[in-house]
């Protein structure tokens, strides 16, 4: 049985100005960073109404934010086609990438810190050294537009967008080395669990997960259309997700089973986050907020 204390009460609502794209909390669980179509990267510290950094720098919409392993540094990347790396303590910006001719939709760290992998609407994914913004090397198979990317473990790195599927690389040396399939339906974020052992996938035909030891897919969740958010707690009890409908689920990550629905956004959630100990769940979406929610605790 779950007890639902807290009871997944909403707690907190940080105002992000327009329609929020992304979010993330930093792995020390001291800030949250949200931004998305104002341009404008808002940082907050845990726990706080409000905002500790406005980083202004991108010329279009911001697609997506990533803090490194460390929470010493904040990359974001977006609609101008730049990557860019932001000192996370003091807002200070860093190196500036010009990725590519197109649109950057998502970035990630890889767990050393030393690497950086962006992605987006030219279908490739770049590497990068961090904190130089140095080329390394560019990973080809994608046929459209590349919209999420996670790192795994130490070799292995996810990709997915929109051309049906979910592609696992051997970053190190450019190996494309399996193919998770997701039918037809476009895949908008991805997760992987602490411990590395399970990949999860918000699709918009709703959510997808699998353990990464043999690629076998496990029991899909209950039917949860529209999924544009999807995120592992720490401790590995719970899997969220959010949903263009406005709610923000709770999902056990042991059976799938429903453990609460979210309901407080009027809009689209495009973002979901978990602080370190596993208390708090963060969303933010369409309605320019970022909110702050008391988890179930088993």
């Amino acid at each position: 049985m779950w007890l639902l204390w807290p009871r997944g009460q909403e707690r907190a609502s940080l105002s992000a100005g327009g329609s929020v794209r992304v979010v993330a909390v930093s792995p020390d669980g001291v800030l949250i960073a949200a931004a998305g179509e104002d341009k404008v990267i808002r940082v907050w510290d845990a726990g706080a109404t409000t905002t500790k950094f406005a980083l202004e720098g991108h010329a279009g919409k911001v697609f997506g934010l990533a803090f490194s392993p460390d929470s010493k540094t904040l990359c974001s990347c977006g609609d101008d086609r730049t990557v860019r790396l932001w000192d996370a303590a003091t807002g200070t910006p860093g190196a500036v990438i010009t990725a590519s001719d197109a649109t950057v939709e998502c970035v990630a760290f890889a767990p050393d810190g030393k690497t950086l992998a962006s992605a987006g609407s030219d279908h490739i994914v770049r590497l990068w050294t961090v904190p130089d913004g140095k080329p390394i090397r560019t990973l080809k198979g994608h046929t459209r537009r590349i919209h999420a990317l996670v790192f795994a473990d130490s070799k292995t790195l996810a990709s997915a967008g929109e051309d049906g599927g979910v592609r696992l690389w051997n970053w190190p040396t450019g190996a494309l080395i399996g193919q998770l399939p997701v039918e037809k339906h476009r895949v908008h974020a991805l997760t992987v669990s602490a411990d590395g052992k399970v990949l999860a996938a918000a699709a918009t035909g709703g959510p997808r997960w699998w353990t990464l030891a043999d690629k076998s897919e496990r029991p899909k969740v209950t039917s949860a259309g529209g999924t544009r958010a999807v995120a592992f707690d720490r401790d590995g009890k719970f899997l969220a997700t959010g949903h263009e409908d406005g709610a923000v689920k709770l999902w056990s990550a042991l059976d799938g089973a429903e453990v609460k629905t979210l309901t407080g956004h009027r809009g689209a959630v495009f973002g979901v986050g978990f602080t370190p100990d596993g208390k708090t769940l963060v969303s933010a979406g369409s309605d320019g907020t970022v909110k702050l929610w008391d988890v179930p605790v088993k």
